[in-house]
């Protein structure tokens, strides 16, 4: 089966936070968990790690070059980690001949990084919105799950452990000696 695809003009317009490098690599940043570089010169798309590594940022990447297999823009025999710790990555395909003119492959894969992410963008909300009430609950508890202490004086010093280093921290006898006060009131 044939299919003949004429473009004249771009499609369609994305906006990403990205960036064009010297070689010509274009980064794109917006994804929470990993940036993405697409390299047309080694006909390469790149999912790196941004602070964190762990199974949850593996999984995210996985979903898109899943993604961008079913779509048509990687390999799906080309997907593996990459030379980084925590990448991913695999072969841009090569553009038919008859559509040289008319399909860059770096735009398709622009096209696709982006609507991934704004396939995931849900997800992170959620992820967001969940955080967010989750820290103003532990922060402002609600009047029914809180209790009413009022000032609570603090000591000095607290418990056993002494966390003034001297002479009753050699020698294991941390906690040994105790101030005078504490000697008087028990």
């Amino acid at each position: 089966m044939t299919i003949s695809i004429t473009l004249t003009q771009p499609q369609a317009k994305v906006n990403l936070k990205a960036r064009k490098t010297m070689s010509g690599d274009v980064m794109i940043f917006d994804h929470p968990d990993f940036n993405v570089v697409i390299s047309p010169s080694a006909k390469k798309v790149l999912a790196l790690a941004k602070e964190q590594y762990g199974s949850h940022i593996y999984a995210a990447q996985s979903r898109l070059f899943d993604y961008l297999s079913k779509h048509g823009v990687v390999d799906p025999s080309s997907i593996h980690g990459g030379n980084v710790f925590g990448s991913l990555e695999a072969l841009l395909l090569e553009v038919e001949e008859v559509q040289k003119e008319d399909v860059n492959a770096t735009q398709v894969a622009i096209y696709s990084v982006a609507k991934f992410f704004q396939s995931e963008k849900g997800h992170y909300d959620d992820i967001a919105k969940f955080d967010a009430e989750w820290e103003k609950e532990i922060t402002d508890p609600p009047e029914d799950e809180s209790t009413a202490l009022g000032k609570v004086p603090h000591h000095a010093r607290q418990g056993a452990n002494n966390s003034f280093p001297g002479s009753t921290g050699a020698y294991g006898l941390v906690g040994y000696y105790m101030e005078e006060s504490q000697t008087k009131e028990a």
